[in-house]
């Protein structure tokens, strides 16, 4: 049943892949698939390193401190966290503000989802290394209550929610200097909703957005890359009310 659902779920994202390679501009399409990286290059293990051993003082004292914020949530911060369960952009530019408009300035949001797609692919090589039990499925004498809704599965380490918030707030300001202060101050609400919600540890969103930066500023300085990018340039200070 694993076996089959991991297949389905790889034609799922080839069905993706070509879609958007599809719908990218002509000169973005002068390459035989949508990978702009050369994954060889990223040593993503080393990027993130490794979480705090099972039973350590750090692990302890990460434990208590979603215990801690996920006990202290409001019914507003709950309401919050829970739509920043959605790793996309518009999901992102939530809560901060903005004239970027969601369902808006396609090719924005056609860029967005490549550069997300190319990080999930790296991320994909370092999932199978850790199997970081999320903190709201541990057992303790006061167990932590997840936000109601989806409860993400899978190692806790590293946050692809961390990783995507610093990998948009990269290729954002580097667009649009103007917001880049909004852009990370985004990032730590959007980071903090995984603590509030009790789905990571503090050391999982800080080997996210690690992961994420890196990624970000490779995809930046890959020349095929930055043609597509460069060509969506204008489109993205626009959605922003800008010239």
């Amino acid at each position: 049943m694993m076996r089959a659902r991991s297949f389905a779920n790889t034609l799922a994202l080839s069905g993706l892949m070509l879609a958007l390679a599809a719908a990218a501009p002509a000169q973005a399409q002068q390459r035989p698939y949508l990978i702009w990286l050369d994954a060889a290059k990223i040593d993503v293990a080393k990027v993130i390193g490794l979480p705090p051993g099972q039973n350590s003082p750090e692990a302890k004292a990460e434990f208590e401190e979603v215990q801690a914020i996920s006990g202290a949530r409001t019914p507003e911060r709950e309401k919050a966290a829970i739509a920043d369960q959605y790793q996309t952009l518009s999901a992102f530019l939530n809560g901060i503000d903005h004239a970027y408009v969601e369902n808006t300035h396609r090719e924005v949001r056609l860029l967005m989802r490549e550069a997300q797609i190319e990080l999930s692919i790296l991320l994909k090589s370092v999932n199978r290394l850790t199997n970081r039990t999320r903190p709201f499925l541990m057992w303790s004498k006061v167990r932590i209550k997840p936000c109601p809704g989806g409860r993400p599965s899978g190692t806790s380490f590293p946050s692809a929610h961390a990783a995507t918030a610093a990998l948009y707030a990269t290729l954002l300001s580097e667009a649009v200097p103007e917001l880049a202060d909004k852009f990370e101050a985004r990032v730590k609400s959007y980071n903090e909703s995984r603590l509030v919600c009790g789905f990571h540890f503090r050391s999982d969103l800080e080997a996210g957005d690690k992961i994420g930066r890196v990624v970000g500023k490779a995809l930046l300085a890959d020349p095929t890359f930055r043609v597509r990018y460069n060509e969506t340039l204008p489109e993205i200070r626009l959605a922003f009310g800008l010239k």
